[in-house]
């Protein structure tokens, strides 16, 4: 899924380094588990009980998805009675509108009728649907909060009414929210990392008409089957919270993980749709960017440059007051918060009996980028602070 600092291009470095300094501990922690791809690889990979968290929900479903699990799932069986009764649920209100699958034509290319049938959307999801769908209840806040948007009023329907009726098993759950997450990622018209919608202008529109196309129910069966194949060897934890809670449960010779946000703006701006869809429950939004307000985004102090410091010292400390291991990963030349690999380095020296820097050439997001002024992604240097005890 589109993430950013997305570590799974480094894992072919940054795994072995991870398996060979996790090799005398019991348990390994990833407390800013994100995207959940190194949690998985771990997962998979090794004997340890992974411990994953972040301050996102959808990233603790993610993660939870795999490491929380030790056997295969059946796919299969999930996607036929998962499907059923969520198609039950959108069957119930389509049948109202006749002609609600034919909404959406691919080869529309026009900008002026993709604006217009931008404008009908909305419409449709804010005055026409909202009384409806209160005689049916149920929660609906994907089509509330982000149809005509994000995505088109039968996608966001579509989203809705599988996440209302996610299997009770919680593993199934966690492995269809976290599939359910993917899918609603690759659909969202909007650049980078759903931080604001496309909107319907002469260059954009058509972007609007492609993501609005993709198929939510293909999607989810095929990201829900590349999980239900995924397992850990050995049961470990995901939850919702802070760095130091995940880290507390660890004991001295067990390993710590850490990817801390690199940005000076908070990650919740960028994925408020899949932590609303993860949630389940309806929200407000205002602006074009359709934002929950702040008190319902989760921040980070690694994301406040006045607190930065002071997060990096509380995590550094952490780590080594409960003597375990610290690998770190971190862009070498800086980042907009402030931060920099050498100033954990220096955070640590002498509070570790080693540490050492490992560099790897990678790319960032630029979080959808700038035709005028940057491409999405740009070339960087990224370091691997092994930090041990």
């Amino acid at each position: 899924m589109k993430y950013m600092g997305h570590k799974g291009k480094l894992l072919p470095v940054l795994g072995e380094i991870l398996k060979c300094e996790s090799v005398n501990a019991r348990r390994v922690a990833d407390p800013f588990c994100g995207s959940g791809a190194v949690s998985w690889f771990l997962a998979q990979s090794t004997s340890k009980a992974i411990f994953s968290s972040d301050l996102q929900s959808f990233a603790a479903a993610r993660a939870a998805a795999v490491v929380e699990r030790t056997i295969v799932l059946d796919a299969d069986s999930i996607i036929r009675t998962w499907f059923q009764a969520a198609r039950k649920v959108v069957n119930t209100i389509v049948v109202h509108f006749p002609n609600s699958s034919r909404s959406i034509q691919p080869d529309l290319t026009i900008a002026t009728r993709i604006r217009s049938l931008v404008v009908r959307s909305r419409n449709f999801c804010h005055s026409v649907l909202p009384s409806l769908l209160e005689k049916i209840g149920g929660e609906f806040p994907m089509t509330f909060a982000y149809g005509g948007h994000y995505f088109s009023p039968m996608q966001a329907l579509e989203l809705d009414a599988l996440r209302q009726t996610v299997p009770k098993s919680i593993a199934e759950s966690n492995a269809c929210i976290a599939a359910l997450v993917e899918a609603a990622s690759r659909c969202a018209a909007s650049p980078g990392h759903t931080a604001q919608p496309f909107q319907p202008t002469d260059t954009a529109a058509r972007f609007i008409v492609e993501a609005w196309s993709r198929d939510v129910w293909d999607l989810t069966a095929q990201a829900l089957r590349s999980v239900a194949c995924a397992h850990a060897q050995t049961k470990g934890r995901a939850l919702v919270g802070d760095y130091q809670d995940c880290i507390r449960n660890l004991e001295p010779g067990d390993l710590v993980f850490a990817d801390p946000p690199y940005s000076d703006v908070h990650y919740s701006r960028f994925y408020h749709v899949l932590e609303t869809l993860a949630r389940g429950f309806e929200v407000t939004v205002t602006g074009v960017g359709r934002y929950p307000p702040l008190s319902e985004r989760p921040g980070s102090s690694f994301s406040r440059k006045g607190e930065s410091h002071s997060a990096a010292r509380a995590l550094v400390n952490a780590c080594a007051s409960q003597q375990v291991g610290l690998v770190l990963t971190f862009p070498s030349e800086g980042a907009s918060n402030g931060l920099t690999t050498a100033d954990f380095v220096r955070l640590g020296t002498g509070k570790f009996a080693s540490i050492e820097v490992h560099e790897v050439s990678s790319t960032f997001s630029t979080l959808g980028g700038s035709a005028a002024s940057r491409g999405g992604r740009k070339a960087c240097v990224e370091s691997i602070a092994c930090f041990r005890v």
